[in-house]
């Protein structure tokens, strides 16, 4: 891949969590995917169809990341914990293609929506009596009505990758079905964009950070409000607040782009 010279051991080598160099790898990045028509394309169909957020840059990020992925470990298994509208993983098929890289795809989402009170009285008295609610509004954790797996099918067959080399899993992280299905499996990539209250992404943290090889990667999205830098969004603070706990968990930070926050499992 020409459109950036750095490998990601190099990104990482010479990462430093300082404001100036937060700015600059997010430039970076983000002018990589625009200058590459493969991560280009998909990105523009994202944006002008808008079938997810997040930043240009990530593109970039993840192309460089299971790059990586696949020198160092046979195979690839990632997973996705809040997959919305399919960007992330319709990305992850797209590069694993294209490449021809041996990854294997499972993405964990309600494939619902959770919407807030629509009654503007259920709502007030909501926000006065609910803590949780208060802390879902705060950090964006709600999600209008919409078949998301008819969208994320669709999604899928725009960028020519087929839906059946994926595993979509139906349900929160948090459901004991959901728990029983992913059991046993590790994984040498996790990506955490689920529930954004603390308490939900630290179960994500804690429960699936436990299923990371050591020598894989977690990436937490929404994660940045404590890291320095100006010209990049941070994210929101209960997922940043819980992103604490996975230094304690065997993980190191090794790099951070934007609001998503890369840590290797060194133990």
């Amino acid at each position: 891949m020409q459109y950036l010279a750095q490998t990601f051991e190099q990104l990482v080598n010479e990462y430093k969590n300082e404001g100036p160099i937060n700015d600059q790898i997010h430039e970076k990045l983000t002018d990589a995917t625009w200058k590459c028509a493969l991560l280009s394309g998909h990105r523009k169909f994202i944006e002008e169809n808008k079938l997810g957020f997040g930043d240009a840059a990530f593109h970039a990020m993840w192309a460089k990341i299971l790059e990586a992925a696949t020198r160092r470990h046979t195979k690839v298994r990632a997973l996705e914990i809040g997959v919305f509208k399919g960007q992330i993983i319709s990305l992850w098929a797209l590069l694993a293609k294209t490449y021809r890289w041996p990854i294997e795809i499972t993405g964990i989402s309600p494939l619902e929506g959770s919407p807030p009170s629509k009654s503007a009285i259920t709502h007030k008295v909501k926000m006065v009596l609910s803590r949780k609610y208060r802390e879902r509004v705060k950090n964006a954790d709600f999600y209008e009505e919409d078949n998301y797996e008819e969208i994320i099918r669709s999604v899928f067959d725009k960028t020519g990758v087929e839906f059946s080399s994926i595993r979509l899993l139906k349900g929160l992280s948090t459901d004991v079905e959901i728990l029983k299905k992913t059991a046993n499996n590790q994984f040498e990539i996790v990506y955490v964009d689920g529930d954004h209250t603390f308490n939900g992404a630290l179960h994500d943290f804690e429960v699936f950070g436990a299923k990371v090889v050591k020598g894989g990667w977690l990436v937490a999205d929404d994660a940045g409000c404590s890291l320095p830098g100006t010209k990049f969004w941070k994210g929101h603070e209960a997922v940043s607040k819980a992103v604490g706990v996975l230094p304690s968990l065997g993980f190191l930070n090794i790099l951070n782009v934007g609001h998503n926050r890369v840590f290797e499992k060194i133990k």
